[in-house]
């Protein structure tokens, strides 16, 4: 097997060239699973990286050692560390690094999850609808509903078995 090395070099297949896809509270935390990670391996690399329902989202690439077997030990080890990140982010505001929780904003078209403290939360975002300018929003719009030609559709009626 040969190792497949995935991600966009111009925004970095490491923890550091991927800040600027999350909040600056997130930071921190990130920068210190880096160095968990560099200390492992001075070479891996990040294959996906977002923030997405108010946490972190990080998978890293597999590593093959020189014979193509599968590095489980390695796999295990740097899991478990981004699981920790994961998980402290989910507690930690995305702008200040203060104590946060996952919060719901929007109306019936859209809506977003973002990790904030109170403080955060209370200031309004930007944007002006009160959509953060920095989570992704979706551009499906809701469909109208038309009547139905020929009328509304009858409802079924359910017959008991006859004893």
């Amino acid at each position: 097997m040969s190792e497949q090395v995935t991600g966009d070099a111009g925004r970095g297949d490491q923890i550091p060239g991927r800040l600027t896809e999350v909040g600056s509270g997130w930071h921190p935390l990130l920068m210190r699973l880096h160095s968990q990670l560099l200390g492992l391996a001075v070479d891996y690399r990040v294959e996906e990286f977002a923030s997405r329902l108010g946490g972190l989202r990080l998978y890293l690439q597999d590593r093959f050692d020189s014979h193509g077997e599968f590095d489980g030990d390695w796999a295990d080890t740097a899991g478990a560390l981004v699981e920790v990140a994961e998980r402290e982010a989910e507690r930690t505001c995305e702008e200040c690094a203060a104590p946060g929780r996952p919060r719901f904003h929007g109306d019936r078209h859209r809506t977003w999850i973002r990790t904030v403290c109170d403080r955060c939360h209370a200031r309004p975002w930007p944007g002006g609808s009160g959509a953060p300018t920095c989570v992704r929003t979706s551009d499906r719009q809701v469909p109208e509903r038309r009547p139905r030609p020929g009328g509304p559709r009858p409802r079924s009626v359910r017959r008991r078995p006859a004893e």
